[in-house]
């Protein structure tokens, strides 16, 4: 099995080549991987976002939070058939008077992953911008 770091270091690790994962980072963030996407700026502190991040995840079928140091998380995510494990790490990092999140989310079984990891990124990502307002709508009453 393919070795997992953590915390892992956004700004100098190499993804997998193979069409099996997922890579969002920062606006401006300086790494030497190229991101699939760039992650959405959220008004609110890293911590607070790195909670909504996980709580999505854990909200999601077959999902575990494996390991948490500061404000990286590393999350399992099984497939439904085969038990396949991919994994699922996130940083929040502060960005103005907001945050942005780094995630990489990969597949560790086979050499395409039908873009689950995309799918799956895409949705909690989603659901952490729903999460985040309902917060800052809570807080301003």
């Amino acid at each position: 099995m393919t070795d997992r770091p953590f915390p892992l270091d956004f700004s100098s690790f190499t993804p997998d080549p193979k069409p099996r994962t997922w890579l969002v980072l920062p606006s401006d963030f300086e790494a030497d991987a190229e991101p699939d996407e760039t992650s959405s700026w959220f008004e609110a502190d890293p911590q607070t976002v790195l909670e909504a991040f996980i709580g999505a995840g854990l909200d999601d079928k077959r999902t575990q939070l494996v390991r948490r140091e500061g404000l990286q998380a590393e999350l399992m995510q099984k497939s439904a058939i085969f038990g396949f494990r991919d994994y699922i790490t996130v940083e929040a990092v502060s960005s103005g008077a907001g945050s942005q999140l780094a995630v990489y989310s990969r597949a560790m079984v086979g050499h395409w992953d039908m873009n689950v990891n995309k799918k799956r990124v895409r949705a909690w990502l989603e659901e952490t911008v729903s999460r985040i307002g309902a917060q800052a709508l809570g807080s301003a009453k």
